[in-house]
């Protein structure tokens, strides 16, 4: 990823970080407001056709991923379907923080609090923008002790809400956003400690797992109001008018593609084991994976919103304004670089059309206002200002040795011995 060139936003002139920081002030304090609704159209470049996600169209032979849109003028619906959902879009969003941005990392010029895990050797394992649940990961609270002795203020951004939300700002604010859920909470203390104790292994020597788990992955006491937050920015993209296209194998295997499907080893079909250049026969013949398609469309259109209403929950104090604005600038900054970063996977490669991204204002009761962003560098800058006025500390690096609970989960993962 580099600085894109060209600005993904309609307007033809931008405004400044000054302007919109003023702005986007004003709309957050504004109960009236809603929120901010960004939406495109885009092109496949790859021809007339879109791969979907894997397993999204049918699932045990049903199919759940191709549907209707809402009927127009009495007649039936577009067939429309999902070509990246809420969770895959902010999943991308976050992960190019971690990604290249001018001659570092875009986390490097933010000064954003990005962690990021390597090895004894120095390899990298993972970062805090890659974890599924974020701040409630179960790769975060292992890595608990490490984080801790490298000046990561854990146990405050675990225990994290709405209500004092300040160690998230500082230490994970792509939780905010993009939201979070702790699973392992009790309403107690003592309900806590009585479901650990049903859960605690029972083996005099457990293996790595069952002994990270006991020490590091029980149940811990939260409010169950707070044990959860629903992400404030959702974004998705949809292709419209489908139809199903099938495709096969593109290469023929010299040695083994004229074998018989019936011929076996040790009981297999050469296609089980990938010789033949030719799907599984199961695959193939299974009713509930019919094989390999595409996805012919007449349109494809991404649709995303940011609530305010949601962000106005989260008491930032003692100003909420710069709180405020920055995590609005982040989401959006990212969001606009996701639009020059769209390989969304083979097959789906995609072109965000002219006149680029439709940015509105929507508020209750009254008809939606077109707004204008910053190009790039200008909402880059803007967030790391505002990083740097909250407390960002920008990345820093935390070293899970082998001997580690994360560390030797790893090794047993990989059939290693610790």
């Amino acid at each position: 990823m580099t600085t894109p060139s060209a600005d993904p936003t309609t307007a033809a002139t931008k405004v400044s970080a000054d302007e919109f920081r003023h702005l986007v002030a004003e709309l957050a304090a504004d109960t009236s407001v809603a929120g901010i609704t960004l939406t495109g159209g885009y092109e496949s470049l790859t021809g007339h056709t879109v791969t979907p996600p894997a397993g999204t169209i049918r699932q045990k032979g049903e199919e759940v991923g191709i549907f209707r849109g809402p009927e127009e003028n009495g007649s039936h619906g577009e067939t429309m379907a999902t070509i990246d959902s809420w969770g895959s879009v902010v999943s991308r969003c976050e992960a190019l923080l971690a990604g290249p941005f001018g001659e570092g990392s875009l986390a490097d010029y933010l000064g954003f609090p990005l962690v990021v895990f390597v090895d004894d050797e120095g390899t990298v394992l993972t970062t805090s923008v890659e974890l599924s649940h974020r701040q409630a990961d179960a790769t975060w609270r292992l890595a608990h002790d490490e984080l801790i002795e490298a000046g990561v203020d854990f146990d405050a951004i675990q225990q994290a809400s709405r209500k004092e939300p300040t160690a998230l700002l500082t230490g994970f604010p792509t939780a905010i956003p993009f939201g979070w859920w702790h699973s392992q909470t009790k309403r107690s203390q003592k309900a806590a400690d009585k479901a650990n104790e049903k859960s605690r292994s029972t083996k005099k020597n457990g293996s790595e797992l069952e002994e990270g788990r006991d020490k590091y992955l029980g149940y811990y006491a939260m409010n169950p109001a707070d044990s959860r937050s629903a992400r404030l920015f959702t974004a998705e993209f949809l292709a419209l008018g489908v139809k199903e296209r099938r495709r096969a194998a593109a290469k023929v295997d010299a040695l083994f593609a004229a074998v018989s499907e019936d011929t076996k080893i040790g009981g297999n079909k050469l296609s089980t084991v990938g010789l033949g250049s030719i799907p599984p026969t199961d695959l193939t013949t299974s009713a509930s994976r019919p094989g390999p398609y595409d996805l012919t469309y007449r349109a494809i259109e991404s649709h995303a919103f940011f609530s305010l209403t949601g962000l106005r929950t989260f008491r930032f104090l003692p100003d909420p304004e710069p709180a405020r604005v920055l995590t609005v600038a982040l989401t959006l900054l990212l969001y606009s670089l996701l639009q020059h970063n769209l390989s969304l996977r083979a097959g789906t490669e995609l072109r965000l059309c002219e006149p680029g991204l439709d940015v509105q204002v929507q508020r209750h009761g009254a008809a939606p206002e077109a707004i204008r962003l910053p190009d790039v560098d200008e909402l880059a800058g803007l967030v790391r200002d505002l990083g740097a006025e909250v407390g960002w500390e920008g990345p820093r690096v935390v070293r899970i040795g082998h001997d580690s609970p994360l560390g030797k989960i790893i090794l047993a993962v990989d059939g290693q011995k610790s």
